[in-house]
């Protein structure tokens, strides 16, 4: 019985064949079956259809003849139409109606007597002014409905001049003036039912569809000719009633759809086969999967015990036992422990027989609770290898239930960190040993993150800023900065993240810093990145400037002392030429004085006010003059240094840009392409330069700036290793009269002018070595201009 039993039993092959077969035959009715029922509700939907459309078409031919029938009985209630509206009024009125909607034919103005008076549109139509249409029928038929409805009229159909087929609206005019309604004439609207059902129904559903329309069981409209109806199975129905008229749509879709009647038939046959033979593919298609995920199985095993191989460590289940017998450890086990995966695998050896007996009872613990509470566990404890070598591993394991029992087992990975925790050791002394360093430096120390946070803070930081570790660790550094350092800092270093280009960071600045207290105090500051880190990090090495700061001032003050004294010594040569300059206002005063006196005695006092202004003029020239030799005398910084030229430049043009708006003057900045660097006085060039820049803004100003106002700045190179500093202004220009004397002292064409900021101008340039002239700015203006020799390194060029 049993070898009758196998010889019945299939092979797999075999049965998939036969399911496959089967679900084919199911699936082949069932697909049958569905293409009937969709045919069924196709041809459901296609009467639905039809029917829904015939519906809207009659809702559209119907809303549209009232509206035209309320747009005709609004134009024939105009006041005594017959007798007051002009020509024109009608052409106006019934051409707007005529436009208003497609579809018109004509809309014309009848009589009591039936003679036609005014009709639109008027071209084409000249010959029916005054017919009479007493001997129409239908007109006739259409007063006596009049006459018995009371109300608008709708002709039967009718049939055009051209033959084209269509109806008339008729809509009475009463005569307002006499006391019983009488009929004035009538408002007629002939419509054409070709243009007509064309401009009503959209484009689409004539495409569509064939329409015949009845008027009283009366064919007045078919579109037949374009096309032939499919059977008279499809054809639909909609009705609907105008004032005694009985409208009905018959509605047929057209040949398009018998080749889709045709194409279902086909189609039913494609759809057996496309089904039938995907699901054979599906078939086919699990076998293979089947087969093909059997090996992949045994791949992944393969791969994942090639993996576990080679793992610096050893995977492991165990049973939840005394000492946690192993059933099963990967070839790391060797390496780790010293024992084969065989003996652990036989339970030769226990693993926990290797644990150092110091850590047993702590890894007990901790594995028990895992248990309870079926969670992951990590620790650190020893092992004792086969050679009685002390090693310190790192376990992670979990509890997982068993599916061979219920009872529960351990898996995890154990690796040996030997090496790494005696790293960590060196690297801790490493950090020791550095930070010790980093704190006997006698700067200030800091290292942020790319947040600008704060990360160490060394001994020399706490001791200049008065802050511990502690208060400043994780807040912002520019806590340690006043405004508006602060700002710029955050600023510098989100542009550097930004755009990789530095501003501070790579390079040393001078700023100022803010210690605990609130005070202020100068440092230099210089920022680097830490390389070869994963997140940006930054080390700000601080010195404190103030005891530098104090010697530079001592230096810079006898410096300037010296520079007074020379200046006190020009002075000397030019105190001439300024005592005749203040004895000319001086003499004035003692004249103007002496002419109030006398008219004091005569009693001519009306002369008074004018002398007493003449003289406070005299005395403010004469102060004037003062002011300036004073100025000449004040100490300033007269130190010299390098500096690049167009920042020098751009520099002035900022601190005159506020003047320059009151002006209602713009300052141009034409800076040279290449960087020139030049040796001067700082203080002395700019005010060279504010000079210039304030004498071109009031010469445009003296003129109302006709010539616009715009003053340029612009930097050249001349072939003689010079650069030319150049302010060109659109102002009035200098005389003749003054061109030889323009740079001598106490020569101006202001008019409360002293005469000497050229004459200074012209002293200071040529003391750095340079010359200052001007020439006719073309066509207006003046063109200011002086010379600076370019500074090349290691060659002085102080004069």
């Amino acid at each position: 019985m049993e070898n009758d039993k196998r010889r019945i039993s299939f092979s797999p092959q075999v049965a998939i064949l036969w399911y496959s077969v089967i679900a084919g035959v199911f699936s082949a009715c069932f697909i049958a079956f569905v293409v009937l029922y969709i045919e069924t509700q196709e041809r459901a939907h296609i009467d639905r259809v039809t029917q829904s459309t015939a519906d809207g078409i009659k809702t559209l031919l119907e809303e549209d003849i009232y509206r035209r029938m309320e747009s005709l009985t609004e134009f024939a209630k105009l006041s005594e139409i017959s007798n007051i509206m002009s020509d024109n009024e009608w052409v106006l009125l019934s051409k707007a109606l005529y436009y208003s909607k497609q579809g018109y034919h004509s809309i014309v103005w009848v009589d009591s007597s039936f003679h036609v008076l005014r009709i639109m549109p008027i071209e084409g139509s000249e010959t029916a002014i005054d017919f009479d249409l007493a001997s129409q029928p239908i007109a006739l038929l259409a007063k006596l409905k009049y006459q018995h409805r009371n109300s608008e009229v709708i002709t039967v159909p009718l049939n055009s001049i051209n033959g084209n087929r269509g109806l008339g609206i008729y809509v009475p005019v009463l005569n307002k003036t006499l006391t019983s309604k009488e009929v004035e004439g009538f408002i007629v609207n002939v419509l054409l039912f070709d243009p007509y059902i064309k401009s009503v129904l959209p484009t689409y559903l004539l495409a569509e569809y064939k329409l015949t329309l009845f008027i009283d069981d009366q064919k007045v409209y078919s579109d037949q000719t374009k096309h032939s109806p499919i059977s008279g199975t499809w054809n639909r129905q909609a009705a609907f009633e105008i004032l005694g008229q009985r409208w009905q749509v018959n509605l047929v879709p057209n040949n398009e759809f018998r080749p889709f009647i045709l194409f279902r038939m086909f189609s039913l046959l494609i759809v057996l086969g496309i089904l039938l033979s995907v699901f054979i593919t599906l078939a086919v298609y699990t076998l293979m999967s089947a087969r093909n995920k059997t090996k992949l199985i045994k791949d992944d095993r393969k791969k994942t015990e090639q993996l576990l191989k080679n793992l610096p460590g050893m995977a492991y289940q165990a049973f939840n036992r005394t000492n946690w017998p192993m059933i099963f450890v990967s070839e790391g086990c060797m390496l780790l422990t010293g024992h084969s995966k065989k003996q652990f695998e036989k339970h030769n050896i226990l693993w926990g027989k290797l644990i150092h007996p110091s850590d047993y009872e702590r890894v007990c613990q901790t594995i028990n609770q895992a248990l309870k509470t079926k969670h992951l566990f990590e620790l650190e404890y020893r092992i004792i290898t086969k050679n009685n070598d002390v090693r310190l591993v790192w376990e992670r394991g979990e509890p997982v239930s068993s599916i061979v029992n219920d009872e529960f087992i351990i898996e995890g990975f154990i690796t040996d960190i030997t090496s790494i925790k005696q790293a960590e050791v060196d690297l801790l002394q490493s950090y020791a040993f550095s930070q010790a360093i980093v704190n006997s430096v006698v700067d200030a120390v800091i290292t942020i993150n790319n947040k600008g946070l704060i990360l160490s803070f060394n001994d020399a930081a706490q001791k200049m800023f008065g802050y511990t570790f502690s208060e400043v660790k994780d807040k912002n550094v520019k806590t340690l900065m006043p405004q508006p350092y602060n700002d710029h800092h955050d600023q510098y270093l989100a542009q550097y993240k930004r755009t990789n280009k530095t501003h501070i960071i790579g390079t040393g600045r001078e700023l100022v810093a803010k210690h605990k207290d609130g005070t202020t105090f100068p440092i230099h500051l210089s920022v680097s990145e830490i390389p070869n880190h994963e997140e940006k990090m930054y080390v700000e090495l601080i010195r404190d400037i103030t005891q530098q700061r104090v010697l530079e001032d001592e230096a810079s003050s006898h410096i300037e002392q010296m520079a007074h004294a020379d200046r006190l010594n020009a002075l000397g040569e030019m105190a001439a030429g300024i005592a005749h300059e203040i004895n000319q206002p001086l003499t004035a005063i003692s004249l103007f004085s002496q002419t109030a006196k006398n008219f004091c005695e005569i009693g001519k006092f009306e002369r008074l006010p004018e002398l007493f202004d003449k003289m406070s003029q005299q005395s403010l020239r004469a102060g004037s003059v003062l002011e300036r030799v004073q100025m000449m005398t004040r100490q300033g910084d007269r130190s010299k240094e390098v500096l690049d030229s167009t920042i020098l430049i751009d520099e002035v043009k900022k601190l005159a840009e506020s003047e320059a708006r009151l002006r209602d003057i713009n300052i141009q900045l034409l800076p040279c392409h290449q960087q020139t660097n030049v040796f001067v006085d700082r203080v002395q060039i700019q005010q060279v330069i504010l000079n210039l820049l304030r004498n071109g803004m009031e010469a445009m100003q003296s003129i109302a700036c006709k010539n616009g106002a715009l003053i340029k700045l612009q930097i050249e190179i001349n072939a003689d290793n010079y650069i030319k500093i150049l302010v060109v202004d659109t102002g009035c220009g200098i005389p003749k009269t003054m061109i030889d004397t323009l740079f001598t002292p106490f020569s101006t064409t202001k008019k409360n002018g002293t005469g000497i900021g050229l004459s200074i101008s012209k002293s200071i340039v040529e003391e750095h070595g340079g010359h200052i002239h001007f020439s006719e700015n073309k066509p207006v203006g003046t063109i200011f201009y002086f010379t600076l020799p370019i500074h090349e390194e290691g060659i002085p060029n102080d004069k």
